[in-house]
C-alpha cells in the first residue's frame, strides 16, 4: 500500500476552462518555477503547482486564410473569435525570458519576462515575425544557441508548413536579439537573393503528395550541431506514389537531420533515417524522444563515455500508421549520439565516393527494445541498464484520464517529474519507495533509486538513511537483505525459557544492542556474539496466552529489534507445539513435532521422560492400537450376532483398568455392547442384536468404535463401519428382493409374499426363491408404465419399460421383447434388473397400428408365468409438418421458431436441422415444437429445415431466412429519468426480423430491461429501462449508465452501444395544484403543473377532473380539477331575470325587516357558528400542514437516532413467552423442575409420537370442560417443547389442520369462516409456529417499521396536550380517546440534568405546560434515555421533580401537594402553568424523598397521586382487556373529591347547561382525526408495504409463508375449492390476522417498550385497518359508519391491492421442497434449541392428562395405529410412574 506521505508528493493542476487544453511545458531548472503553455493562457506556476501568475494569448479576431495576418493589413475573409494554440514554449535563460509562440495570425511569438509573464515584446509586422500557420500544437520545435557572451543567441526552428511552403520555411535559423522590441528580432541569420540560412519544401513535392509536410517531434543541440527528429511521409521512387493518396495507405518515415551550428547557408544539412528493429518487426514511426547522458551501467554497456550523450526514442510498429496516432505495439530504443554521427560520416564518405545516395543503410543503430501499451493517464518507469537489458519496474497513474502528452519534464532537483494530459498537469515522485514494506519487495521491485534501510527497516534513497556509507546498514542488492535462521526452531508449550541461538547474516556492527520478541508475548534482551544472538524463549506466564486447543501449533513470528533505533529489522518464524491437543494414538506419533504416545494413559507427551517403556510408549504410527481394515461387516436387524474386528497392538487393560466395549451410534443414539479381547489382535462384540427406524433405508451403515477403560478409544483409520441391513425395505417384489447383495442372504418367502432372511421365512425350502439358488426366477412379471405411447413406423424410437420382476440378467429379456408385435431390441445400458427395459423399436409394417408390450422372462422357451402383456397400448402414428413461423431470423440465431403439424409428440428423439445446422430443441406437443436457431455458418440467405423424429424423416419443402442483423442507427430522446418509462424512438435496419426486442442499461453491474414495440423494418419505440441506482443514492445529478443496449435474440454486437450518449436525470418533483388539493377553472383554461427539475421538457399528458400526471414510471396526482362553466343567455332573458330579482329582491327587503328584531339573537349564534367553522377550517388546514411538516423533521430526527442506536428489540425468548402466554410474567415453562421424574421422560416421548400426539388433542377437544383458555394453552405447551423439534411440530401441524378444514366442510359452515377465530389447538399452534418462524423477519424487516409507526403515534400523541387520567389526547386516531374542546396550550422548552452525572451538557426536553408533573417526568426521561430500552430505564414513580431556580432556589413540584385547587368536589391535577414555570427552566430528577416542604400529608398523596392512574393504566393482559382498564374517574372514598386534569368526565351529571352546547358542537374536533391520519400516513404506508412485499430490503420472503400458503392451496385443490375470495381469506385468515394483527396492536411483543393506553387505542386503528385490507368483502360506508373505518376508507382498496399482489406473487414463487422446508426448519430448531424448559411445560401438560385419563385411553384403544404401538399400555405406565413419584 502507498503510505501516507507519498500521495502528498503527488500533486496536479487542472485546466480552468476545459476548452483550454494544455500544449506545452518548461521548467526553470535553477528555481525549479515550472512555465505551462496552454490555449488561451500562459501559466507560471510554483514547483508545487500552485498557479504564481497567468499571462492571457486569446482568444481573438482572426482567420487562417488571412495572410499577412490581419493585424498588418486589412483582411477580405470573415474575421471569427479564434483559440490561440501554444505551439512552442523556449526558456531563453540568457535574458531571462520566455518564448511563447502561438497560432494566431499565422503564428506570432510573445517574448515574457520569467518572473512576472510580463509581455516585453511582440514582433509581428514583417514576414519572418510569422512562423507557421499550423493550428496544431506539436507541429513547431525550436533550439536556442548560444555562440559566445559577445555575440547574441541564435533560435533554430522547424515546423510544419501546412501545404503553405512558398510562405514559410520548414527548418530556419533566426537571430534572438537582446532587445525584445528590437525590429530584427527572429531575422534570419544569413540572407541574400540566393542563399538564406533556411530550407523550404519544393512546391514540386506537393504534386507528388498533396498533403505532405514533416511533423517535428523533438529538437536538441549537442557538440557543435543541432539535431531534429522527424517524422515524414515516405517519397518512393515509383510511379505509383502519385495516386497513394487515393488508393493505399500513406507510408511513413522517421529521419533524423543535423545541421552545423555554425553553418549560415545550411549547406551542412543531412537527413538519415531512423527505427529499430527486434525479432523481424520494424519500428518506424517514431512517437516521442529525448536526450540524455548515459549512466554508468548504460556507458558500460554502449561502450560510450559516462558523459557522453545518449538518445532515447520510442518508436511504434509499421510505417502504415497516420502521424501522432498511438499505436498499441511500441518499442523503446536507446541510441549513442556519438556512433549516430560516425554512421553520418560514413555514409557521407561514401556519398562524395559517388557510392549511392545520402540515404541511410536501414539498420539497428544500438537500441534496446521494451514492448509497452498504456492504458491512458499512465506513467511507465523504465531501468535500462544495456543495449538489450530494460526492465519496467512500476506504472504509476499520473492523469485521471487522457493519453499523456509528449512534454515532460523533471524537476530541478530531479526528484519529480512533471507529466500532462490535455486537462491536468501533475507532479508525480520520481521514485516512490516508500511503498515497499520489507526487503525482498524493495529491492526486488527494480527501482534503481530505493536501497533498504536495515536497522531502520524501511525502503528509502540512500541519502535519506542515517550513517548509510557504514557497511552493512544499507542494502542496495536483494542479496544482501538480513537473514534470519534460529536453532531450536520449535518447542512444546510446557517448555520455558528455552536458549535459543539466532544466527544473523548480512546485519551491520550491534554495539548498541538487540532484543528478541515473540510477537505480543515476551521481550527479552539478547546475547549479541559477533552474528550469533542468544535469547530465551517465553517463561511459563508468559505462555498460557498461546495454546491453541483446536490445532497443534502455532506459528509465531521472533523478532529482532534494534535497540538503537526500537524497529524490527528481521524476523523468522517459530513455532510453539502442543501434544496433548492429539487424542489419538496416530495422530500424535505423526505429529511432525516430538510427540510420543502413552497407550497405557492414553496420552500425548513431548517429553519422553514422562512415559516410560513399560507404559507403552510408541513412537511410530506401525505400534499404535488400531482396528485393521475389514471387508463389510453386514449385520442385519433384530438378529443376535456378535461381531468380530481384526486389529494389532490392542493393550491388556491393567490393574484397575476397565475392559473393553464397543459403541455403535445409530441413527443418534448410542449403544454400548461389551466385548471380548481375545488377544491383542483380534476383539470381538458379544451377542446382540441391533435395530433401527424407518423403512426407507434397505441399509445402515453405523459408525463403529471400540473403546477401552469406559472412554480410551481404539484408532480406526479403515473407518471401519457395520452396515445393519432390512430384507424386506424397499424390496417390495420377488425381483428387487433376489436384486439384494447376495452377501445379505435375502431370500423371496413365497407364502407370505415377502423378502426376509432364510431363516425368518417358516414355510420350507422350496416356498423360497433365493438368488443363484435352485429357484432363483421370479413368477408374474408385471408392466406398470410405458412411454412413450406413440412413435413412427420407421423405428429408432426408445421405449421404456418399468414394471416388476423383469429379469435379473440383461440375457433373461435380450430377445423377448415385443411392442405392437414388432421386435424391440433391450439396450444394455438402460436396463435396470427386475425394474426397467429400454429397448429400440424396429421398423413396423404398414398393416400394423397398435398393440400391447410383451415381455417374456428367462432363456428358450417361454413359459406363461414369466409373461407380462401391458394394460395400456403403443401406436404407430405418422408425424407430419406443414409450417413454420417465423420465416426469417438475423444471422447471428437466437430467434425461436415454432414448426407446426401432426403427431409431432410421438418417439423418443427429435432432431432439427437448417442445412447442416441444428437448431437446439426446445419444447414440444401434439402440434408443434419449436427450437432456438443457431447463429449461420454461411451468412444470410435461405435454409432448408428437415425435421427427423427417431428414425423418421419429415419432408416438406420448408424454408428459412437469415437475414442480415439488425443496426440501429438513432436514438431519440437520448435521455430518460432514474425511474425510466420514458418513451425512446430507435432508428435501425430489418427490426421486424426479431420476435420480443429488450432494451437495457447496466449500471454498477446490475442489469435493467424493457420492452420495444416493433413499428416498422427501421423504427421502434421503446420504453426507457430504469437506471439501476439504489433511491437513497438518487443525487441531483445526471448519471450515464455503464452500457446501455438492447437484447435483440443473439445479436451481441448492440448489446453495448459503443457510440451512445444515453444520460439519465433524476426524477421531477410536483407541486400540488393548490393547498386544498382542489383547483376551480373555467372550460378552455390552461392547467399549469408544477414539476421541480423539469429537464429538457418533459411535460406529461392532462386530463381534467381527477388529475394524475405521470412522467415515465413515475405517477402522482397534484389534485382535483373543477370545472365551472358558463352558460350563455340571451339579453332578454337577462333583463327579465334582472327584473323579476330586483322584486324579489323588494319583498325579500320589507318580509327581512319585519323578521329582523326577531331573528336578531340566533342570527348571532349563527354568526358565531359560522365564524367559528371558518376558523376551523383553516384551522385544520393549518394544523394538517404544521403538524406534517414538524412531524417530518421530528421523525427525521427520530430516524437518525434509531439508526445510530439500533432498535430494542426483545430477545428471542421473552418476545415468544410473550405471545404464547400472554399477560404470564414468569411462566413454569421458563423454570427448571426441581428433580426431573422418570414419568415425564417416558410422557416426552410418548409426545414426540405423532399417533399419540395427535390422539391426545383431538381427544381433548371433544372434550365439554375443555375451555377456549385451555385449548390455547395446550397449543403453547406443544410448542414450548417441540420448539427443538420443529420438522415433527410442522408435521403435526399440518394434520391437525387438514382434520379442520376437513371438520369445517362437513359441518357445512361457510368455508369463510375456517381459522378466523382461535377455536381449537390447531389454530393457536398455527399463530405459534409462525410466532417461532417469523422472529428473523421482524428483526431484520418488519421491526424497523413497526418500530417507527409506534414512535411517531407516541411522538405525535405527546406533542398536544394528553388527559393523564382519562387518556385522551388532542391527537389520536381513535375517536374514543379524542379531547373534544379546545384546550390552549403552549409548548415550553424545559433544560434537565442528567439524573445519573450532574457534569453532562443540559439536555433539552419539549413539554407542554399544561402537562401533569408525572407526564413531564415521563417526557424528561424518554429524552435522557432515548435510546435505552424500556426495562432498564429508570422509573418517574421513583424520582421527584426538581425546579432549579436562581441562586440556589430548589422546589420539588408534585401532581397533588398542598397548592392544588379544589372547587366543588372536582380537584385538578397540578400542571407546569399551576407552578408559572417559565420557557428554558432547568429541571432535575432527583431521587423520591420522603417528604417535601410543599407536599400534602402522605396519606392522601399516596392514594391520589396521579401515578396511581398510570399503573392503572400499564398492564400486562391481553389487548382486548385494555378497555375495562382504562380508569373510570372514582371519587376518593374519604373526601369525596373528584380529580381531574384536562376534561371532566360526562358521565358525572353535573356539568352546566353550557357545557351540553359545547357538546353539541364537539364532532367538530372529529377533523383533528384527519390531521393525525395525513400526519402518519407514510408510517403506516411503510409497515403494510413491508408486510405485504415478497422481497423487501434486502430479505427473502419467509420460507414459513411460503410453505403455508402452498399448504392452503393444496388443501382447496384437494377439496375442489375454486372460489378465489375463500382462498384468499384462509390465507388472510392464517398469516395477516393470526400474527400480524397481534403484533401490531402489541408492539411491547417485540420490542422493550412502554405502550400508553393513547398509544394503543391508535394501534387499535391501524391494526383494524389492516384487517379490512385482507378482507375481500366489500365494505359499503355512510355517515354513520364507525369513524376508525371512515378514516381509511379511501387508502383501503390500494391496501387491498397491496394484499392481492402480495399473494399472487407468492403463489407464483417457486414451491419449497420438503427437504429444503426441513432444513430450514432444523436450522431453527438448532438455533433456539434450549429456549424452554421442555420438561417444565411436559409437566404442565401432563396436567391434562391427569384430568382425562379415562377419556385419552379410552381413545387410543379404539385407534388402529395406537392399538399396533400398544400406547394406551405406555400411557398407564407414565400415570402409575406420575403417580408413584409424586
Amino acid at each position: 500500500s502507498i503510505h501516507g506521505g507519498i500521495l502528498l508528493e503527488y500533486a496536479s493542476f487542472r485546466a480552468e476552462n476545459p476548452e483550454w487544453k494544455f500544449n506545452h511545458l518548461a521548467v526553470d531548472y535553477r528555481n525549479g518555477n515550472v512555465y505551462l503553455g496552454a490555449v488561451n493562457r500562459i501559466y507560471k506556476l510554483s514547483p508545487g503547482l500552485e498557479v504564481q501568475v497567468s499571462h492571457e494569448t486569446g482568444p481573438d479576431e482572426d482567420n487562417r486564410k488571412c495572410y499577412p495576418p490581419r493585424i498588418v493589413q486589412p483582411c477580405s475573409e470573415p474575421l471569427s473569435l479564434t483559440n490561440n494554440v501554444n505551439k512552442m514554449l523556449l526558456m531563453d535563460y540568457r535574458e531571462n525570458r520566455l518564448l511563447a509562440c502561438g497560432s494566431l495570425y499565422q503564428g506570432i511569438c510573445k517574448l515574457l519576462r520569467l518572473d512576472d509573464l510580463f509581455k516585453l515584446g511582440e514582433p509581428f509586422h514583417k514576414k519572418e515575425h510569422y512562423l507557421s500557420g499550423v493550428n496544431e500544437s506539436g507541429s513547431v520545435f525550436g533550439v536556442i544557441v548560444s555562440y559566445s557572451s559577445a555575440s547574441p543567441d541564435m533560435l533554430f526552428i522547424a515546423t510544419a508548413v501546412d501545404g503553405k511552403p512558398e510562405y514559410f520555411p520548414t527548418i530556419s535559423s533566426r537571430k534572438l536579439a537582446r532587445n525584445s522590441e528590437e525590429d530584427g528580432m527572429f531575422a534570419y541569420v544569413f540572407h541574400d537573393e540566393f542563399v538564406a540560412s533556411m530550407i523550404k519544401i519544393p512546391s514540386d513535392t506537393f504534386t507528388v503528395i498533396p498533403d505532405f509536410d514533416i511533423y517535428y517531434i523533438y529538437g536538441f543541440a549537442s557538440g557543435n550541431f543541432v539535431y531534429f527528429l522527424t517524422l515524414q511521409p515516405e517519397m518512393g521512387g515509383g510511379p505509383t506514389t502519385g495516386s497513394s493518396s487515393t488508393g493505399r495507405e500513406q507510408v511513413y518515415t522517421s529521419k533524423i537531420v543535423r545541421l552545423c551550428k555554425a553553418d549560415t547557408a545550411f549547406n551542412s544539412y543531412v537527413e538519415v533515417p531512423i527505427g529499430c528493429i527486434s525479432g523481424n518487426v520494424e519500428y518506424r514511426l517514431l512517437e516521442a524522444a529525448y536526450l540524455s547522458k548515459a549512466g554508468a551501467i548504460l556507458a558500460r554497456s554502449l561502450d560510450v563515455a559516462p558523459d557522453d550523450d545518449v538518445l532515447f526514442a520510442v518508436f511504434s510498429k509499421g510505417q502504415k500508421r497516420r502521424p501522432r496516432q498511438a499505436s498499441q505495439d511500441s518499442a523503446l530504443c536507446v541510441f549513442s549520439l556519438r556512433k549516430i554521427n560516425e554512421k553520418i560520416k560514413e555514409r557521407l564518405q561514401s556519398c562524395y565516393k559517388g557510392e549511392g545516395t545520402l540515404d541511410l543503410a536501414w539498420g539497428n543503430p544500438n537500441c534496446d527494445v521494451f514492448f509497452c501499451s498504456s492504458p491512458p493517464g499512465r506513467v511507465k518507469k523504465i531501468r535500462v541498464d544495456g543495449s538489450s537489458r530494460a526492465q519496467q519496474y512500476e506504472t504509476v497513474q499520473a492523469v485521471e484520464n487522457g493519453p499523456i502528452l509528449r512534454d515532460m519534464a523533471f524537476s530541478s532537483d530531479h526528484h519529480y517529474l512533471y507529466v500532462m494530459s490535455e486537462t491536468q498537469l501533475s507532479r508525480v515522485p520520481v521514485e516512490a519507495c516508500g511503498q515497499y514494506s520489507t526487503c525482498s519487495e524493495c529491492l526486488g521491485s527494480g527501482d534503481p533509486h530505493c536501497g533498504w534501510c536495515v536497522l531502520h527497516n524501511m525502503c528509502t534513497r540512500k541519502e535519506k538513511c542515517e550513517r548509510s556509507s557504514e557497511p552493512r546498514r544499507f542494502a542496495s542488492d536483494i542479496k544482501q537483505c538480513v537473514r534470519l535462521s534460529v536453532h531450536p526452531n520449535n518447542i512444546s508449550v510446557s517448555q520455558f525459557s528455552v536458549t535459543l541461538v539466532l544466527e544473523a547474516h548480512n546485519v551491520p556492527e550491534l554495539s548498541a544492542g538487540v532484543n528478541c520478541t515473540f510477537e505480543d508475548l515476551a521481550e527479552m534482551n539478547g546475547l549479541v556474539e559477533g552474528n550469533r544472538i542468544k535469547c530465551y524463549s517465553p517463561a511459563e506466564k508468559e505462555m498460557p496466552r498461546i495454546i491453541p486447543h483446536t490445532r497443534d501449533h502455532q506459528i509465531v513470528q521472533l523478532y529482532l529489534k534494534s535497540k538503537e533505533t526500537g524497529l524490527a529489522f528481521a524476523n523468522t518464524s517459530f513455532v510453539f507445539y502442543n501434544c496433548s491437543v492429539h487424542k489419538s494414538c496416530i495422530s500424535c506419533v505423526s505429529s511432525p513435532y516430538q510427540c510420543h504416545w502413552c497407550k497405557y494413559r492414553h496420552d500425548c507427551t513431548h517429553d519422553p521422560r514422562t512415559c516410560s517403556f513399560q507404559e507403552g510408549r510408541v513412537k511410530k504410527p506401525e505400534g499404535c492400537p488400531q482396528l485393521l481394515p475389514a471387508d463389510r461387516i453386514l449385520v442385519p436387524v433384530n438378529v443376535v450376532k456378535p461381531i468380530t474386528l481384526r486389529a494389532k497392538n490392542l493393550p491388556q487393560p491393567q490393574s484397575g483398568q476397565r475392559g473393553y466395549e464397543c459403541l455403535l451410534t445409530i441413527q443418534g443414539n448410542e449403544h454400548r455392547v461389551p466385548a471380548l479381547r481375545f488377544n491383542s489382535s483380534s476383539v470381538q462384540c458379544q451377542n446382540t442384536s441391533y435395530f433401527y427406524d424407518g423403512m426407507e433405508m434397505s441399509s445402515l451403515p453405523v459408525e463403529l468404535t471400540v473403546i477401552w477403560n469406559g472412554d480410551f478409544s481404539i484408532d480406526n483409520p479403515a473407518h471401519n463401519k457395520v452396515h445393519l441391513y432390512k430384507c424386506d425395505a424397499q424390496r417390495g417384489s420377488c425381483g428387487l428382493c433376489l436384486k439384494a447383495d447376495p452377501l445379505f442372504g435375502c431370500v423371496w418367502c413365497k407364502g407370505e409374499n415377502r423378502c426376509t432372511l432364510k431363516q425368518h421365512c417358516p414355510y420350507p425350502e422350496n416356498q423360497w426363491l433365493e438368488h443363484n439358488g435352485i429357484n432363483s426366477k421370479c413368477t408374474h412379471p408385471r408392466i406398470t408404465q410405458i412411454t412413450p405411447l406413440r412413435g413412427p413406423r420407421e423405428g429408432g424410437t426408445l421405449v421404456t419399460i418399468r414394471g416388476e420382476n423383469l429379469g435379473l440378467e440383461f440375457r433373461e429379456i435380450q430377445d423377448n421383447v415385443k411392442v405392437a408385435e414388432v421386435d424391440c431390441s433391450p439396450i444394455r445400458e438402460g436396463y435396470i434388473p427386475a425394474e426397467q427395459i429400454v429397448c429400440e423399436m424396429g421398423k413396423a409394417e404398414k398393416s400394423q397400428y397398435t398393440g400391447n408390450v410383451q415381455v417374456c422372462v428367462g432363456v428358450g422357451e417361454c413359459r406363461p408365468e414369466f409373461m407380462a402383456k401391458s394394460s395400456k397400448y403403443y401406436y404407430f402414428v405418422i408425424p407430419r409438418i406443414i409450417n413454420l413461423k417465423p420465416s426469417r431470423g438475423p444471422v447471428s440465431g437466437g430467434t425461436v421458431v415454432n414448426i407446426t403439424g401432426s403427431h409431432l409428440d410421438a418417439g423418443s428423439n427429435v432432431s432439427i436441422m437448417f442445412k447442416d445446422q441444428p437448431c437446439t430443441y426446445l419444447r414440444r406437443g401434439g402440434q408443434w415444437l419449436t427450437c432456438r436457431t443457431h447463429a449461420s455458418l454461411n451468412g444470410c440467405g435461405n435454409v432448408s429445415v428437415s425435421v427427423s423424429i427417431d428414425k423418421a424423416h419429415l419432408q416438406k419443402d420448408l424454408r428459412f431466412e437469415y437475414v442480415e442483423d439488425p443496426t440501429i442507427t438513432k436514438l431519440e430522446p437520448e435521455w430518460s429519468i432514474y425511474s425510466g418509462h420514458t418513451p425512446v424512438m430507435v432508428t435501425g435496419t430489418n427490426l421486424d426480423i426479431i420476435q420480443t426486442p429488450l432494451i437495457r442499461a447496466k449500471y454498477n453491474s446490475h442489469e435493467t430491461l424493457n420492452l420495444c414495440q416493433v413499428l416498422s423494418p427501421t423504427s421502434m419505440l421503446c420504453q426507457a429501462p430504469e437506471l439501476p441506482i439504489s433511491l437513497a443514492r438518487q443525487q441531483e445529478v445526471p448519471e450515464r449508465p455503464n452500457e446501455f443496449g438492447f437484447k435483440l435474440d443473439d445479436v451481441q454486437a448492440l448489446m453495448a452501444l459503443n457510440n451512445s450518449n444515453f444520460i439519465y436525470y433524476p426524477n421531477p418533483e410536483f407541486e400540488p395544484l393548490s393547498v386544498s388539493g382542489v383547483l376551480e377553472l373555467k372550460p378552455g383554461s390552461p392547467i399549469i403543473l408544477k414539476i421541480l427539475f423539469i429537464i429538457r421538457g418533459i411535460f406529461p399528458p392532462c386530463a381534467t377532473s381527477l388529475l394524475s400526471a405521470r412522467v415515465g414510471g413515475i405517477e402522482f396526482s397534484p389534485g382535483v380539477v373543477h370545472i365551472t362553466s358558463d352558460s350563455p343567455l340571451s339579453s332578454s332573458a337577462i333583463i327579465g331575470i334582472a327584473a323579476a330579482g330586483a322584486l324579489l329582491i323588494l319583498v325579500i327587503v320589507v318580509v327581512l325587516i319585519a323578521y329582523k328584531r326577531k331573528s336578531r339573537e340566533s342570527d348571532l349564534t349563527l354568526k358565531r357558528l359560522q365564524m367559528q367553522m371558518d376558523n376551523l377550517e383553516s384551522r385544520v388546514a393549518l394544523e394538517c400542514k404544521e403538524a406534517f411538516a414538524e412531524l417530518q423533521t421530528d421523525i427525521h430526527e427520530l430516524t437518525s437516532d434509531l439508526d445510530g442506536a439500533g432498535i430494542p428489540f426483545l430477545d428471542y425468548r421473552t418476545y415468544t413467552m410473550r405471545v404464547l402466554f400472554p399477560g404470564i410474567e414468569e411462566h413454569p415453562v421458563l423454570r427448571d423442575l426441581e428433580q426431573v421424574e422418570k414419568g415425564l421422560k417416558l410422557f416426552g416421548q410418548l409426545i414426540n409420537n405423532k399417533v399419540f400426539l395427535l390422539c391426545f388433542i383431538r381427544t381433548l377437544e371433544a372434550q365439554r370442560g375443555f375451555s377456549m383458555r385451555d385449548r390455547g394453552n395446550v397449543a403453547s405447551l406443544i410448542m414450548t417443547v417441540l420448539q427443538s423439534k420443529l420438522e415433527y411440530a410442522t408435521d403435526v401441524l399440518k394434520h391437525l389442520l387438514s382434520d379442520l378444514i376437513d371438520r369445517n366442510l362437513e359441518s357445512k359452515n361457510h368455508p369463510k369462516l375456517l381459522l378466523r377465530r382461535t377455536e381449537s389447538v390447531a389454530e393457536k399452534m398455527l399463530t405459534n409456529w409462525f410466532t417461532f418462524l417469523l422472529y428473523k423477519f421482524l428483526k431484520e424487516c418488519a421491526g424497523e417499521p413497526l418500530f417507527s409507526l409506534f414512535c411517531a403515534i407516541k411522538q405525535q400523541m405527546e406533542k398536544g396536550p394528553i388527559d393523564s387520567i382519562t387518556g385522551e389526547a388532542r391527537y389520536s386516531l381513535s375517536e374514543d380517546k379524542l379531547i373534544r374542546q379546545q384546550i390552549d396550550y403552549k409548548t415550553l422548552v424545559v433544560n434537565c440534568i442528567h439524573p445519573e452525572n450532574e457534569k453532562s451538557p443540559e439536555i433539552q426536553v419539549k413539554v407542554l405546560n399544561c402537562d401533569t408533573i408525572s407526564q413531564v417526568k415521563e417526557k424528561i426521561l424518554d429524552a435522557i434515555y432515548k435510546n435505552v430500552p424500556h426495562s432498564h430505564r429508570l422509573k418517574a414513580s421513583d424520582m421527584d421533580l426538581e425546579w432549579r431556580q436562581g441562586r440556589g432556589q430548589r422546589m420539588i413540584l408534585q401532581d397533588e401537594d398542598v397548592t392544588t385547587k379544589i372547587e366543588a368536589d372536582w380537584k385538578r391535577l397540578n400542571m407546569l402553568f399551576h407552578y408559572q414555570v417559565t420557557d428554558n427552566a432547568v429541571m432535575a430528577l432527583v431521587p423520591k424523598q420522603v417528604t417535601a416542604y410543599n407536599s400534602v400529608n402522605n396519606s392522601t398523596v399516596s392514594r391520589t397521586s396521579a401515578s396511581k392512574y398510570e399503573n392503572m393504566i400499564k398492564y400486562t393482559g391481553s389487548p382486548d382487556s385494555l378497555r375495562s382498564r382504562t380508569p373510570m374517574i372514582t371519587p376518593d372514598l374519604e373526601s369525596g373529591v373528584k380529580v381531574w386534569h384536562l376534561v371532566k368526565n360526562h358521565e358525572h351529571g353535573d356539568q352546566k347547561e353550557g357545557d351540553r352546547g359545547s357538546k353539541m358542537v364537539s364532532e367538530i374536533y372529529l377533523t383533528r382525526l384527519l390531521a393525525t391520519k395525513g400526519t402518519l400516513q407514510k408510517f403506516v404506508d411503510d409497515l403494510f408495504e413491508t408486510i405485504f412485499s415478497t422481497a423487501h430490503r434486502g430479505s427473502a420472503l419467509p420460507l414459513a409463508i411460503k410453505y403455508m400458503f402452498d399448504f392452503l392451496d393444496e388443501q382447496a385443490d384437494k377439496h375442489s375449492i375454486h372460489d378465489p375470495h375463500v382462498r384468499h381469506t384462509w390465507k388472510s385468515n392464517c398469516l395477516p390476522l393470526r400474527f400480524w394483527v397481534n403484533v401490531i396492536k402489541n408492539p411491547q411483543f417485540v420490542f422493550d417498550i412502554h405502550k400508553s393506553s393513547i398509544t394503543d387505542a391508535c394501534l387499535s386503528v391501524v391494526a383494524q385497518t389492516f384487517m379490512d385490507s385482507c378482507s375481500t368483502s366489500e365494505h359499503r360506508l355512510g355517515k354513520d359508519s364507525p369513524s376508525n373505518k371512515l378514516l381509511y376508507a379511501k387508502d383501503i382498496p390500494s391496501y387491498k391491492s397491496w394484499v392481492e399482489r402480495y399473494y399472487s406473487d407468492i403463489s407464483k414463487m417457486q414451491a419449497i421442497s420438503d427437504q429444503d422446508m426441513n432444513a430450514y426448519l432444523a436450522e431453527q430448531s438448532r438455533m433456539h434449541m434450549n429456549e424452554f424448559n421442555s420438561m417444565s411445560s411436559l409437566s404442565e401438560i401432563y396436567s391434562y392428562v391427569g384430568k382425562y385419563t379415562e377419556e385419552i385411553v379410552c381413545s387410543l384403544e379404539q385407534d388402529d395405529a395406537a392399538r399396533k404401538q400398544r400406547l394406551a399400555f405406555k400411557l398407564e405406565q407414565v400415570v402409575a410412574f406420575m403417580s408413584l413419584e409424586s
